[in-house]
């Protein structure tokens, strides 16, 4: 297996990890919303995606300010 291959495997791992504590938090912290159903699975969905929209410009802005550029 390449290193590539294997860094791959460990960040999938990585990110399933990450959205299974994100699911649980998003549900921790809307408990208190008074929402049901449809309504409720909106709000968690579109937190989900605003909290990872938000880690990965973080992510994305720090690699790029740390990573030089070859070529």
């Amino acid at each position: 297996m390449s290193k590539m291959s294997e860094i791959d495997l460990i960040a999938q791992g990585v990110a399933d990890h990450m959205k299974e504590l994100l699911y649980d938090t998003v549900e921790w912290q809307i408990a208190d919303q008074p929402v049901n159903g449809d309504d409720y699975n909106a709000i968690h969905s579109y937190v989900m995606f605003l909290a990872t929209e938000k880690l990965y410009t973080e992510i994305y802005s720090n690699y790029k300010q740390n990573t030089i550029t070859i070529g």
